[in-house]
């Protein structure tokens, strides 16, 4: 995550004591996991928050800073699940918080802005409640792992036939930052994800060959017994779509009926899935992120913060694509990252394609009754 505030406004101390608030009052990020004799456990973690301090002379070096950062978080050994850095510019300040991703989910990174306006005593009872939390998960997982959806997931990926094995990793990530947006259709009503899921398997099958498309994106399936736990509560989810006869009169509702019933196995978990022994490895064409804009402030230590979006990253070990898409005042907001050396398709003309898909299965949107 990372704030802009107008220069010299947030104090590097004030910044500290928040984060270290943070840390102690949700065990998910002030406990470290270790394993022993394979069985993973988590363990008391006494170091504070690191918050460092840079300069930068501009846009390009804060950018360059952030992924440095970035990089130097990643390649940590000592087990750290947060970081930050405050990095001061001419024309502005940024802070950046560095989070372990396999600690929290969407609804977590929410609970943890609002934590960022002001230290809180730690609750009392935050430790029982997460233990309790994180065993009411793994027994769901269990479940699932166990239930009808292995047998779902088993026919779905035999039926698809095979898919591309996953190229070398390189690092020539090249993102897109600003797309035109796509208007809602007026008078919309239920879930636009579907859609935003089925333009990018569209755009996958214009631009490279006509294999199986995967499209993996997170899936939250938190007890709402914890909602006021940070931890990691969601899966990753597979959505499929195998090369079909292209004179279906009605391919986006297709879509739409084979999505709908992959969510109600949803909750299988991502290694159970790929463990069945098909030619899926796990390697997915693509990872979509899907979110609803939030408050157009946050309050980082008493100090009106607005949320930016870093301009450098790469994608996932796991594909060479990440789209990331935004709901914000009627309209989708795109956004792309792109790997061309490990894809056969350059990030323009997957663009195009992506965006003239979405706006084409918004015209197969059913008109509202009156």
């Amino acid at each position: 995550m990372m704030f802009r505030t107008p220069s010299a406004r947030l104090v590097t101390e004030d910044v500290r004591q928040v984060l270290e608030s943070v840390l102690l009052s949700n065990p998910a990020l002030s406990h470290r996991i270790q394993f022993s004799r394979g069985t993973a456990y988590q363990e008391w973690n006494p170091s504070g928050c690191h918050v460092t301090e840079l300069r930068a002379s501009d846009a390009e070096a804060v950018a360059e800073a952030v992924e440095r950062v970035v990089e130097e978080f990643e390649a940590s050994l000592d087990g750290a699940s947060m970081m930050a850095c405050l990095i001061r510019s001419p024309t502005g300040d940024h802070l950046l918080v560095v989070l372990d991703h396999a600690l929290v989910d969407e609804h977590s990174v929410r609970l943890i802005k609002r934590q960022l306006a002001a230290p809180s005593a730690p609750d009392e009872h935050r430790m029982e409640r997460y233990r309790n939390a994180v065993f009411d998960r793994a027994k769901s997982e269990k479940e699932a792992a166990d239930g009808p959806g292995i047998k779902f997931w088993t026919k779905r990926l035999e039926s698809a036939g095979e898919f591309q094995r996953p190229s070398a990793r390189t690092t020539r990530a090249i993102p897109v930052e600003t797309l035109p947006s796509v208007a809602v259709p007026h008078g919309f009503r239920g879930s636009l994800f579907p859609y935003v899921l089925h333009s990018i398997h569209h755009a996958l099958r214009d631009v490279a060959e006509p294999a199986p498309t995967t499209v993996g994106y997170p899936w939250g399936g938190r007890n709402a017994a914890y909602t006021d736990v940070v931890g990691c509560f969601m899966n990753t989810v597979v959505s499929l779509d195998p090369p079909g006869c292209p004179r279906s009169p009605d391919p986006t509702g297709d879509f739409l009926r084979n999505w709908y019933r992959e969510l109600d196995h949803a909750d299988v978990p991502f290694t159970a899935v790929t463990a069945l022994g098909s030619s899926f490895s796990g390697a997915v064409s693509a990872m979509l992120s899907y979110t609803h804009a939030g408050p157009p402030t946050v309050d980082v230590a008493g100090v009106p913060a607005v949320e930016v979006t870093p301009s450098r990253s790469e994608p996932p070990a796991m594909c060479g694509l990440l789209a990331g898409v935004t709901l914000h005042d009627g309209e989708l907001r795109l956004r792309l990252l792109l790997d061309e050396e490990n894809t056969t398709y350059g990030v323009r003309a997957f663009a195009t394609r992506w965006r003239d898909r979405l706006t084409s299965a918004f015209s197969h949107v059913p008109e509202p009754k009156p």
